[in-house]
């Protein structure tokens, strides 16, 4: 990240099929005071992503379930957390938990692809905060995908060794082969599922399921899609049959070098590999030796603390210098690291300046003056990586957590990076010494 008066800073295409925000009223807090205090209230535990203090600081069975849901969530057990919150959606007492429950036990279903359950919850009465005109829907979505085969993974060996190159403007590429071609896909965790682009679509004879033309919405903006289906993609030796897909017009599925504006080329992208298919999966990106393992998880050694969880996205739990948690969205699509204010309130951090950024992403472009944060080093496991320049910026996602920032690929892209969902590991170490 190089700081600069007038630099540009392309975003990720975070297209985050759901899009209801968890309002807790009475969730907001002040880190200092947290600090300051042993005992943490309940709302304050759920928003530090504490759900054992939670639980601990429940006054009703409503919010000790709540908060023993969120702990199954944090620990990947989603079948648990989908039952719990689904239970809690109609019998809870508090109106708050209701409500978010009936937003998270959503987001479970959408995570496990239950897109028949998903899609059938139109019947029930309609919350106040959901609009079924608006296109953006996820339950459109899961209508459009309830009548597709399971999705399907296949492992044709341990390890599958690829290539990867990296785009123009930072982000990995990893080769993806479709009907015997083969095309340059993004891989991109900030990316709820995978996408195509509407050329490629079109060459490959991949049509939309339904008529009607839907939307996503992303950092920038929102962009219009169609859900279709990939039947058979390969990664290597992987092979993924019954792919719920996104077809996106060509023309919004590229971003732009990072230089001036006017002089910024587009960079074309064939498709995204989403977090539908990588959460599936134990990948190692080597940024040194431009290599991509993939494996699958379930041989993984997991003997190590988890520190990656999910909740209505990849969340990586970092540490300060000082041994305070922090809690940061990964998006390997993001070519920019971003922190929130929660982050300066928790650490007793003052921006350091103001500049003007550019920041793209799949739909479009935004001007931004924001604060820089000075340089900061946090801990990821042992291994320290280096915040420089970093803006601050309001919450692109809208989750439980009041998160500290999102990740992006431009702290560790000289080092080597493993991400593995399912067992809730993500590491990052030095590249391989050429010596």
């Amino acid at each position: 990240m190089n700081p600069g008066s007038k630099s540009y800073a392309p975003g990720a295409p975070t297209c985050a099929l759901v899009i209801v925000a968890i309002v807790l009223s009475g969730c907001a807090h002040s880190s200092s005071a947290l600090h300051a205090r042993r005992h943490v209230g309940y709302w304050e535990a759920l928003a530090e992503l504490h759900p054992v203090d939670a639980a601990a600081s429940a006054r009703t069975e409503s919010e000790r379930e709540f908060a023993e849901a969120l702990g199954n969530l944090m620990n990947g057990d989603m079948e648990k957390a989908e039952e719990r919150f689904g239970k809690l959606r109609t019998a809870a007492t508090d109106t708050i938990i209701k409500t978010g429950s009936r937003v998270i036990y959503t987001a479970t279903l959408q995570y496990q692809e239950k897109w028949a359950d998903l899609a059938a919850l139109k019947s029930e009465p309609t919350p106040v905060y959901i609009d079924r005109s608006d296109r953006a829907n996820i339950e459109l979505w899961a209508d459009a995908f309830k009548n597709l085969p399971p999705k399907t993974f296949t492992f044709r060996a341990p390890v599958t060794r690829l290539t990867m190159s990296m785009s123009a403007v930072g982000t990995p590429l990893v080769p993806v082969t479709i009907a015997g071609k083969e095309y340059n896909f993004w891989l991109d965790t900030g990316s709820s599922l995978t996408m195509l682009a509407s050329d490629v679509a079109r060459d490959l004879g991949i049509v939309p399921l339904i008529a009607d033309t839907l939307e996503i919405v992303t950092s920038t903006g929102r962009v219009k899609a169609s859900p279709a289906v990939v039947p058979q993609l390969q990664i290597g030796q992987l092979v993924v049959q019954n792919a719920p897909t996104m077809i996106v017009d060509q023309s919004m599925m590229q971003m732009r070098e990072p230089r001036p504006i006017d002089r910024a080329a587009p960079v074309k992208i064939d498709g995204i590999i989403g977090f539908d298919i990588i959460r599936q999966l134990d990948l190692e990106m080597d940024y040194g030796e431009a290599t991509i393992r993939v494996r699958n998880p379930t041989t993984a050694r997991h003997d190590t603390e988890r520190n990656m969880f999910w909740v209505g996205l990849p969340v990586v739990k970092l540490m300060s210098t000082d041994g305070i948690p922090l809690h940061f969205g990964l998006d390997t699509g993001a070519q920019v690291t971003f922190v929130t204010e929660t982050l300066l309130d928790k650490l007793q951090l003052s921006p350091a300046r103001t500049e003007s950024r550019r920041v793209g992403g799949l739909g479009g472009e935004i001007s931004l003056r924001a604060p820089v944060l000075p340089d900061l080093r946090v801990l990821v496991g042992n291994f320290p990586i280096l915040f420089r320049g970093a803006v601050v910026r309001a919450p692109v996602y809208q989750v439980l957590a009041s998160l500290d920032g999102v990740l992006g690929g431009d702290v560790w892209n000289s080092g080597i990076v493993r991400i593995d969902m399912t067992n809730g590991i993500f590491a990052v170490r030095r590249a391989r010494s050429p010596f």
